[in-house]
């Protein structure tokens, strides 16, 4: 099977982020987002000279007193402007619109955008597949895009409880709101920490409260978070989506038929492949919202963690910042007038003491963003004592774990056993499956533990719970049927 990360320089060019590591990386970067923002308001493609004219209008409006050199691929260019390639020295031409076109040459030929010629001799403009993709990426990480969790939760709700909450269809998409969910809110975690470290750096009180509520508010947590936590919290829709999960997962005839459904419509190969990614499904969604409380807990942890440090920072610098020269200088105001009065050899007065301290000493604090530092250890290595194992000690146990690996049972195993008791047929009860000796019974019990295992070359269906009496009432056994997956 072919790893889909080899396939990534595959479908991206080489010199695909060459525009975006060399001097103009803010000029590519620019004109290439004007191209994007274009291009979603348009239909299919951009005519060539369109993309100029803006190309044209941005220059204009940048100073652009001197062209910085370029060395985006270490090649030497020829100095040629119509060669496409980088130039080694200033720019050569002049005016805009060669500027602007030399730089769409220059997109062009790493890939960023396409450009066909049409049957009436004019240019037209795309965006690949690949660029488009990273360029949402970009922008979302420019403009700080935060996801609207609610609406998220709402949607893998309403995709598993609706009309259409027993199709496959509707459980993919719940499927893939969740990883969107789950991934929107790692974000929001590891965002708040890299906020905190940027609030540590801050020394003036008005960049601290500007930090605190221009930024962080109204940028990391917003009200889709707030909203999450308190009338749209997870636990209003956690009980019916985890109810639907298990009811999906009990109602086995419904699998096999949204599986069998899958094959048909070219979403699976086979019906077992389309069987596994159904119960992988569910797996999923209900993992991910039994274990959610954790995530959210340590969002709520770096949350207060930063309101923590922003009050500890902006009562610091309102407090001690500027009070310390205060401090400092009426200290120095009166030692040295104590040096006059009573010579300078003189004990300063216990009373010194409050004025020169700058801040009083607290305990460490595991929560703490800076953990203390700690004076590493010179490591002394010791000589090991090597002790000789006896033969005999080695033999016997050898011999244990050799009988140990004798006696398990895997799912291989099971499956040949299964397999010889059907002896080509398509289905067989399991009350028909032998019950005599010690081993048979073992194997009962493995063929119904691994029933639902992805390596297990047989089903077992029927209705749960119902049993069936044997050996004149003293055993029971559940009512279910033995089928093979390859049938």
């Amino acid at each position: 099977m072919t790893d889909t990360r080899s396939l990534l320089f595959e479908q991206i060019p080489e010199n695909f982020f060459s525009v975006l590591a060399g001097p103009l990386k803010e000029l590519h970067a620019g004109l290439l987002f004007l191209v994007y923002e274009q291009y979603r308001r348009t239909i299919y493609t951009l005519p060539r000279e369109t993309i100029i004219d803006l190309f044209c209008e941005h220059l204009e409006s940048v100073e652009l007193q001197q062209w910085p050199e370029e060395d985006n691929d270490g090649g030497g260019g020829s100095g040629d402007v119509d060669s496409g390639g980088d130039i080694d020295g200033p720019l050569l031409v002049q005016s805009i619109r060669e500027r602007a076109n030399l730089l769409f040459r220059k997109l062009v030929d790493a890939g960023w955008l396409n450009q066909e010629q049409h049957y009436d001799y004019t240019f037209k403009v795309s965006v690949p597949d690949y660029a488009l993709a990273m360029l949402e990426t970009l922008e979302k990480i420019c403009t700080g895009y935060r996801m609207e969790f609610r609406g998220k939760v709402l949607s893998i709700y309403q995709n598993l409880t609706g009309d259409e909450g027993m199709s496959y269809v509707a459980l993919q998409q719940a499927a893939e709101y969740t990883a969107e969910l789950i991934d929107g809110l790692k974000r929001l975690s590891h965002s708040i920490k890299g906020y905190t470290e940027k609030l540590l750096e801050k020394k003036d009180p008005r960049e601290i409260m500007s930090h605190i509520f221009d930024e962080y508010h109204a940028q990391v947590l917003g009200e889709q978070y707030y909203r999450l936590k308190t009338s749209e919290h997870i636990s209003k829709y956690r009980i019916g989506i985890l109810s639907q999960v298990r009811e999906w997962q009990s109602n086995r005839p419904e699998i096999l038929n949204q599986a069998a459904r899958m094959v048909e419509e070219r979403q699976a190969v086979d019906r077992l492949i389309a069987e596994n990614t159904l119960y992988d499904w569910l797996e999923f969604i209900e993992e991910s919202f039994r274990h959610m409380d954790e995530l959210l807990e340590e969002i709520d942890r770096r949350n207060v963690q930063y309101a923590r440090s922003a009050v500890e920072k902006l009562r610091f610098q309102l407090q001690q910042g500027r009070g310390v020269e205060q401090h400092l200088a009426t200290a120095l105001r009166e030692l040295a007038h104590r040096a006059r009065e009573y010579g300078e050899y003189d004990e300063a007065p216990i009373e010194m003491s409050g004025l020169i301290r700058l801040f009083p000493q607290r305990t460490v604090d595991e929560y703490s963003i800076k953990t203390p530092a700690q004076q590493s250890r010179v490591h002394r290595p010791q000589p090991l004592e090597l002790v000789k194992i006896p033969k005999e000690t080695r033999t016997s146990k050898l011999d244990r774990f050799r009988r140990r690996v004798q006696d398990e049972i895997t799912v291989e195993e099971i499956n040949r056993y299964v397999l010889s008791l059907m002896q080509g047929k398509k289905q067989l009860l399991l009350s028909e499956v032998p019950m005599r000796t010690r081993e048979q019974w073992i194997k009962l019990i493995y063929i119904l533990l691994f029933g639902r295992s992805r390596r297990a070359r047989y089903l077992l269906s029927g209705e749960q719970g119902k049993t069936v009496s044997l050996f004149g009432g003293s055993v029971e056994v559940p009512a279910l049927t033995l089928e093979r997956k390859d049938a």
